[in-house]
């Protein structure tokens, strides 16, 4: 779960899905089971950084070249779980056995996970037993989820239930990372503490700029965002960001580190952009990897938004979703 998911709206009504096109040269061959939306690789691509157009092929390529790629998406946006995908099944036809992993399912969830990519349940089966049916909006996993996961058992790799549970998030803000530290297992596997510093200078600067973003967002609506209440308000909420954030991060560490020539990590954009927590919890774990960050947003635009600048490797344009404000209830 991320901060994108905490937004006060919900998908009322999908997006209009491109006229499909003919897909580009990546380099690899898709595999003929490919179910991924051919029009998620001719959206608008960018350099995140310079802003230079880029086609299908150039982010194969910069995908290729990494060791771990992190996806931001909104969660309730089609365009970014069929970006995800697109880039998921191209690179598993150039390297098999890329592991994926996702935030949307948690530790305690992947020997049912297992059990699922072994052949011993079915998808019903499946979505039922980790209640996430409904995970983005009502009957989203079919359509979002399902495809990556069915992706990775139809190619024999790896999936890694990557997120904490919810119920150790909660504890984690209320108790502290030291209390959550003292439990036994199996429940001390299901999580990860965040690592605070590391030998690297600009690590710990980008460590403390990323808290400092989530502080932003948090206190957005208070008189005084500087006040010693919204500051303590803050940190709090910031102890089970920054579980998920360590949590997730280890995953895809954990993905390598057991084997697998890359991973692919999806997650919800506050997480991944502007060198978010996850990743850099990754890097601090893996710090010689290769990373390549795309960010997938829900609005069009045929070049770089100033705004948009610097927030991932890749940026990707898709469609604006159109959303309705959720009930008061």
């Amino acid at each position: 779960m991320s901060l994108c998911r905490f937004a006060k709206f919900h998908v009322v009504h999908s997006l209009a899905v491109a006229a499909l096109l003919l897909l580009g040269a990546t380099g690899c061959t898709t595999t003929a089971s490919a179910r991924s939306d051919p029009s998620a690789r001719t959206l608008s691509i960018v350099d995140g950084h310079s802003g230079a157009l880029l086609g299908w092929s150039d982010v194969m390529d910069r995908v290729r070249d990494a060791d771990a790629i992190f996806i931001g998406e909104r969660h309730d946006d089609p365009t970014g779980h069929a970006v995800q995908l697109a880039v998921y099944q191209d690179l598993l036809a150039c390297t098999p056995g890329t592991a994926i992993a996702l935030e949307h399912l948690e530790r305690n969830e992947q020997v049912m996970l297992d059990a699922y990519l072994r052949g011993e349940m079915t998808p019903d089966a499946f979505i039922d037993a980790t209640k996430s049916r409904d995970w983005a909006g009502k009957g989203t996993w079919v359509n979002f989820f399902q495809p990556l996961v069915d992706a990775a058992r139809e190619a024999d790799s790896p999936v890694s239930a990557a997120n904490a549970p919810r119920d150790l998030v909660r504890r984690a803000r209320s108790d502290g990372h030291d209390a959550l530290d003292q439990l036994g297992q199996p429940e001390r596997g299901y999580f990860d503490i965040p690592l605070q510093t590391t030998d690297d200078p600009a690590w710990c600067a980008a460590w403390l700029a990323s808290k400092e973003r989530f502080h932003d967002f948090v206190t957005s609506n208070d008189e005084d965002p500087d006040s010693a209440e919204s500051r303590a308000r803050s940190n709090t909420a910031f102890l089970s960001q920054s579980l998920w954030d360590g949590t997730m991060g280890a995953s895809a560490a954990n993905a390598l580190a057991h084997g697998a020539p890359k991973v692919i990590l999806c997650a919800g954009c506050f997480h991944i952009e502007r060198r978010g927590g996850t990743v850099l919890q990754f890097q601090a774990r893996r710090p010689g990897a290769r990373v390549l960050t795309i960010s997938v947003f829900d609005e069009s635009s045929p070049r770089l938004r100033k705004e948009d600048r610097d927030s991932a490797d890749l940026v990707i344009y898709g469609f604006p979703v159109v959303r309705a404000a959720r009930d008061s209830e």
